[in-house]
């Protein structure tokens, strides 16, 4: 891939996309292309494959990290086309489609986050030869598995009081507010395994960590290529993450290493695991946060009044409340808030973030006792009035809340990983030719 499509697209976007249709200067000739692999009814093209390698090499290099042999990197990024495509025909089975609008959106902030226009975005893509219709596929395919994801996977699981109760309680009334940067390295287990091939996937990891540890070979070359974790094309990398969010064991075994050390080999979450400390951050500090308390009124368009009578009408009530009549007696007889409509409008004490976006920054930029002009959001026309605001101590909130936020966090990466080995399992996979077979599969068709 060439340089400007790496600085325009972040790399979570282009590890989850791989799945792409060849990313060739469109001067370039285009060979006779095949079907290399069937997965249910799709099918990934030998030119995807293709492109995808040499998207994931110019990433690796571009970490001055020396790629694994040809066949190794080719069999990584195989498994994760094939992952994606499972995925993405998940998706669609359960009726999701992403609309051009809803993608356009997407592309369009995306564009904005690197100082561009949609159209500057896409012209920046192809005057390096890169095919801006393939970029649109790669982020709807991207989006349609983020929401199989959220329905599936995130949908399922609940966080309760008693949940984060009893992980303060396990540590002792206080939670580990360190956060850390990991590398991983797994090497996984396939529901049925033998004791035997158990015990050969142990000697196998183990022999990684004496290549690390005594050996000195690069922990993120070896993810690279033998690592079967998500992150294996990312040098293993997750980021930055706090404690809480981490598997337990991860987390215990991260607290005891100095940076740069390589954990003993942890079995959990069906498979062996190597972690390396890149970095520590955090610990104990209070925090405090300024809440803002204000009244609104929300005129919404409907089925008999449009967004312009809409406008026209806050407009008017504007007008009104800055002749001297109350906010609070207008919001009760004309707002379409059903939440503070009973209250004159009073939305209450609330933190930063609580409000879209737009209703956020309005109201922010108001001081106690201002009203602002007519604004609108997706929900229709305001009117804010801020009435007062408050600096409160919110470490034991804050403290709560990062747990409970830690451990659905937790909760969904393992249950992400689970059901995305169901769905490969449960896939019809066929490869048509013979070099990209792995061995498990050249020896089914054998018997």
């Amino acid at each position: 891939m060439n340089r400007t499509f790496r600085r325009l697209l972040p790399l979570s976007i282009l590890s989850a996309t791989l799945a792409a249709a060849s990313i060739a200067p469109v001067s370039a000739a285009q060979p006779l292309d095949r079907i290399a692999v069937a997965v249910n009814d799709g099918v990934i093209l030998e030119s995807e494959i293709d492109s995808a390698v040499q998207q994931a090499n110019e990433q690796i290099r571009s970490r001055d990290i020396t790629p694994p042999a040809p066949e190794v990197l080719r069999k990584q990024v195989l498994d994760r086309l094939i992952l994606i495509k499972v995925q993405t025909q998940r998706a669609a089975a359960a009726g999701i489609r992403i609309d051009d609008r809803e993608l356009n959106e997407v592309l369009t902030n995306l564009a904005k986050e690197n100082g561009m226009t949609l159209s500057q975005f896409a012209d920046a893509l192809r005057s390096e030869g890169t095919d801006y219709l393939t970029v649109r596929e790669q982020i709807r395919d991207e989006m349609a598995i983020n929401r199989i994801r959220s329905r599936e996977v995130e949908g399922r699981i609940n966080v309760s009081e008693s949940d984060v109760d009893l992980y303060l309680a396990q540590q002792d009334g206080t939670a580990n507010d360190a956060e850390y940067r990991l590398q991983h390295i797994l090497i996984g287990l396939r529901d049925g395994i033998s004791p035997e091939e158990r015990s050969a996937a142990r000697a196998r990891i183990e022999s990684i960590r004496t290549r690390i540890v005594e050996g000195g070979e690069s922990f993120e070359s070896i993810a690279i290529a033998e690592s079967d974790g998500q992150q294996a094309l990312d040098g293993g990398d997750l980021g930055m993450r706090a404690a809480e969010s981490l598997p337990a064991a991860f987390a215990t075994a991260a607290a005891a290493l100095e940076v740069g050390g390589v954990s003993e080999v942890i079995e959990a979450g069906g498979g062996f695991h190597l972690i390396k400390l890149i970095e520590r951050q955090g610990g104990d500090q209070r925090q405090s946060v300024v809440e803002t308390r204000a009244r609104h009124i929300l005129i919404s368009p409907n089925t008999i009044r449009s967004d312009e009578q809409s406008r026209t009408l806050a407009r008017e009530l504007h007008q009104r409340i800055v002749a001297g009549e109350k906010l609070s007696k207008l919001a009760a007889e004309f707002s379409d808030d059903p939440g503070s409509k009973n209250n004159g409008g009073d939305l209450g004490y609330n933190p930063p973030g609580m409000m879209v976006p737009t209703f956020q920054e309005r109201m922010d930029a108001l001081a106690p006792g201002e009203l602002s002009e007519p604004f609108s959001t997706q929900f229709g026309w305001h009117i804010v009035e801020v009435v007062d605001r408050r600096t409160r101590d919110v470490t034991e909130l804050a403290k709560r809340a990062r747990v409970r936020n830690a451990i659905k966090n937790r909760r969904v990466a393992e249950e992400y990983d689970s059901w995305s080995r169901r769905l490969r399992a449960e896939a019809f996979v066929e490869y048509r030719i013979a070099s990209d077979r792995p061995p498990e599969a050249a020896a089914k068709d054998a018997t």
